[in-house]
């Protein structure tokens, strides 16, 4: 999921095409002469999973073949495997995490992080758990507003059940478009008033095998497991004022800091390292901490 998503913030970036002799315009920045829209905004807090994800290490077996029927057939068998050992790890976390409520987190975390932005204008969050662009459009054609702010959430277990991983792409869309020739272009990239991803990854301290991790992660009710978990969201409730006040010199000094060396975070720039863990820039914020027993 947070893949998907923080994939998604990447492409909203790179597929932005700017108009006819206009500069290009960078997504992941609000400009100030953009942030206050009049009559503010209708926020949707969207949480599509309803409980916690696995992520599994993607197969590249069609690649490596060149391609073809074969290589397709092997590779989505190679996925199932692997997705197949995903659950068997994360089945007894899940089952201690019966009554922790990940979407009061994911309203908490939105509602924290906008109370503090004066300009930002929003109305009480709505939750929903449908972020396809059909919902979104009729979120658009209901909303009073003139803009709606959406925050669509993930979280999910890495493949070696070392890490917890929380994600959020936040998305301003506006309610009328010029250039929008059909209701659904609201939500093309180009039309878009901001977007950008962002990445909250807490680390179990120690991690050894897949196995003994996921072992951590569900002993005691789950208590690790929780822990991470709020602390990520708690950790987003930070990340998402300081990426809707991104400023133009903020993301060209993110652009010039050095890459990061983590193979999980191929590209990424390093903006911070302190005390409570590493902050990356790649499309989109990503802080990564360890968890404190």
């Amino acid at each position: 999921m947070f893949r998907t998503i923080l994939l998604a913030g990447l492409a909203a970036l790179l597929l932005a095409a700017p108009a006819a002799a206009q500069p290009r315009r960078n997504l992941g920045v609000l400009q100030e002469s953009a942030r206050v829209v009049e009559g503010g905004r209708a926020v949707q807090v969207l949480v599509a999973q309803p409980e916690l994800g696995a992520a599994i290490v993607p197969s590249n077996v069609t690649g490596a073949m060149g391609g073809g029927l074969i290589g397709a057939m092997i590779e989505s068998s190679v996925q199932q495997q692997r997705a197949g050992r995903a659950e068997v790890g994360i089945t007894p976390i899940r089952a201690t995490l019966f009554d922790f409520d990940a979407d009061t987190l994911a309203l908490e975390t939105t509602n924290a992080a906008t109370a503090g932005l004066t300009w930002f204008g929003g109305q009480p969050a709505v939750f929903g758990r449908d972020n396809s662009p059909y919902a979104k459009n009729a979120a658009l054609d209901a909303a009073a507003a003139g803009q709606v702010a959406f925050f669509e959430y993930g979280y999910e277990v890495s493949p070696d059940f070392a890490t917890v991983r929380v994600s959020v792409l936040v998305t301003l869309a506006n309610k009328t478009v010029a250039t929008a020739r059909r209701p659904e272009q609201r939500l093309l990239p180009r039309n878009l008033a901001f977007s950008q991803s962002l990445l909250s990854v807490v680390q179990l301290p120690n991690a050894t095998t897949p196995e003994e991790n996921a072992t951590r992660w569900a002993e005691n009710d789950g208590a690790l497991m929780r822990q991470a978990l709020t602390t990520a969201f708690g950790d987003l409730a930070t990340l998402i004022p300081r990426a809707l006040q991104f400023s133009d010199a903020d993301f060209a000094a993110a652009s010039a800091a050095p890459r990061s060396s983590d193979r999980a975070y191929p590209g990424a720039r390093v903006i911070e390292t302190n005390e409570n863990g590493l902050l990356m820039y790649s499309g989109g914020l990503i802080h990564v901490q360890t968890l404190s027993e």
